[in-house]
């Protein structure tokens, strides 16, 4: 088996030298006129190198289609989950003995984040008693990069799918709290499995304005490959009247958890596919509840809200007023933890009005059982 090395190797050597290479010579074509090369033996070695970086190039994407061809022919007996990007018969399997546990809560983290941001909610958790599971989302918090700069909204989508349905087996009730784009990914579990509670955190539902550039651009394949090749990464911006690139209240916070300072323009595009396949008409839930901080300027929660309604959901908001985009680590952590508790476990309780706003866009009722 070829190592990582020896492979990326190959790459520059077959792809990435010969496109530079191509670069050169055009430059070359276009700042003296061939007609005019003197040195026809120089004609012959430009010509002879274009005409070889034009056939490794068509070899290259006859064999590429080729096993495409050969993998078409030989899976066509199988069954595709084109929303998932796999076949189904080639899903995770499992078997786990003995009666079920009541309930888990799967925590879905943020954009360029990892599980870390809940560690305060799982030490409560963990105090309570309560199950739960933070899994890592494919291609954040990881040292070889190689991943974020490949990732389809798909690989999200088949993460969480098979975690819901390999924990389905040894839980009766599974609820989810998902942060922004968790909050997202959370949306799209609740349409393709029932969810007991559904808890969404500032979901990124939406585009951001500063990413309208971006939104354009994914409805085009062809430009997206070609900016995530040419730009693989952009810094993540600074926010006004924000202590660090964080959209967090109490800015120490800031880094103290793991978050990619960058944002891998892969990955951005992926998030926004992502949002185009959630249909929250189409959630199953038992209950939806609504959470944001009032000093939130990533996501446009009153828009969030309006759009709820408009499909006629039946849920419940909740506005943290010392409290910024990531409610778990801002000011009001504490008051969060308390109705991420209170809401698990079914048993409300009056909440401090001076910290919580829960009339903000609020509709209380709820949702049949899935």
């Amino acid at each position: 088996m070829p190592t990582m090395r020896t492979i990326r190797i190959l790459h520059r050597a077959t792809i990435i030298a010969p496109l530079y290479l191509l670069l050169l010579i055009v430059v070359i074509v276009a700042a003296v006129d061939i007609e005019f090369i003197r040195n026809l033996h120089l004609v012959r070695i430009i010509l002879a190198v274009l005409l070889f970086f034009v056939t490794v190039h068509l070899i290259r994407i006859l064999v590429f289609l080729f096993g495409r061809w050969v993998v078409k022919r030989t899976a066509r007996n199988f069954t595709r989950e084109e929303e998932l990007n796999r076949y189904r018969e080639c899903r995770p399997i499992a078997h786990c003995s003995g009666a079920k546990r009541e309930h888990l809560v799967l925590l879905l983290h943020g954009f360029t984040t990892s599980p870390m941001e809940w560690r305060i909610l799982g030490k409560r958790l963990d105090r309570e008693g309560i199950d739960f599971y933070a899994p890592l989302i494919y291609g954040f918090g990881q040292i070889n990069q190689d991943l974020i700069l490949a990732i389809h909204k798909e690989d999200w989508f088949r993460q969480i799918v098979d975690i819901y349905d390999l924990y389905s087996q040894q839980y009766e009730k599974i609820s989810v709290i998902g942060h922004s784009m968790g909050g997202m990914l959370a949306c799209y579990l609740a349409q393709v499995r029932p969810v007991h509670e559904l808890i969404l955190s500032a979901p990124a539902l939406f585009p951001a304005r500063r990413h309208s550039f971006y939104s354009r651009v994914v409805k085009n394949r062809l430009a997206t490959y070609f900016i995530s090749w040419l730009i693989p990464m952009v810094p993540k911006p600074m926010r006004g009247g924000r202590g660090g690139p964080a959209d967090t209240m109490d800015s120490e916070s800031t880094y103290n958890y793991f978050q990619y300072l960058v944002a891998p323009v892969r990955m951005m595009f992926a998030m926004l596919e992502a949002q185009t396949e959630i249909k929250l008409q189409d959630m199953t839930f038992r209950r939806l509840s609504l959470l944001h901080g009032a000093h939130d300027i990533t996501v446009d929660n009153p828009g969030i809200s309006t759009f709820l309604h408009s499909l006629d959901l039946s849920f419940t908001c909740y506005c943290f007023k010392n409290s910024a985009h990531n409610i778990f680590l801002d000011y009001d952590r504490e008051e969060v933890n308390d109705l991420m508790v209170t809401l698990l476990r079914d048993e409300f309780k009056q909440l401090d009005p001076e910290k919580v706003d829960c009339t903000c866009c609020s509709l209380d009722t709820e949702k049949g059982d899935p």
